[in-house]
């Protein structure tokens, strides 16, 4: 099982599940496809790591952990920092990017004037990504990407963290395919982070 052959459905009532696919082919899931057993995120390794995302309801969405780049439904996203004419590869390093974040966000609903324990849980967006530390040229980055899925009707968007260890006056661009999908103005302060929330049509 893994990204490209698994059915793109959880096994459980869950609508997504995190997959980790490893090196040698094999997978570990949130939840086994077999035995619905669950997993700790904890227990993923890291070191053998090649792809990491979301499956369900017939979607598939991960990164490659050798490059950065995201594969959301088969569409490719790469980012780019770009400054005066030099551009600054956010995805695409030749580096590993293991330090994987994945996470839900939770409502819990009750009645305070009913009886204890009539409140109900329910996940409101499922969160996949990573954080990185990337040296390109003179500059150091911290770099954050997530993946936010909504479990209403609002669409899926990207999340995306920048700090610049020193000032730059430019901008983030988006590839999708290998093609520039949208340019977005991010002018970055010395040491201070920004943020982007960008939508995926």
């Amino acid at each position: 099982m893994n990204f490209q052959t698994s059915p793109p459905y959880s096994p459980v009532s869950q609508p997504l599940i995190w997959l980790a696919e490893y090196e040698n082919g094999e997978f570990f899931s949130e939840y086994d496809p077999e035995t619905k057993e669950e997993h700790g995120f904890s227990d993923i390794e890291r070191d053998k790591l090649v792809r990491f995302g979301q499956i369900g309801l017939g979607h598939r969405f991960y990164y490659e952990v050798s490059n950065g780049n995201f594969k959301i439904d088969g569409k490719m996203i790469e980012l780019v920092y770009k400054h005066d004419d030099q551009e600054y590869a956010l995805t695409g390093q030749q580096q590993p990017y293991r330090n994987l974040i994945s996470y839900k966000d939770m409502e819990f609903t009750f009645n305070p004037n009913g009886e204890a324990g009539n409140g109900t849980s329910l996940i409101v967006q499922y969160n996949f990504g990573y954080k990185a530390e990337l040296q390109i040229g003179p500059i150091h980055f911290h770099f954050q990407i997530l993946y936010k899925i909504p479990t209403d009707s609002r669409p899926a968007y990207f999340y995306v963290k920048l700090v610049s260890d020193i000032t730059l006056d430019g901008e983030l661009v988006i590839k999708r395919n290998g093609v520039v999908e949208d340019t977005v103005n991010a002018p970055l302060s010395k040491n201070k982070g920004g943020e982007i929330n960008w939508i995926l049509q």
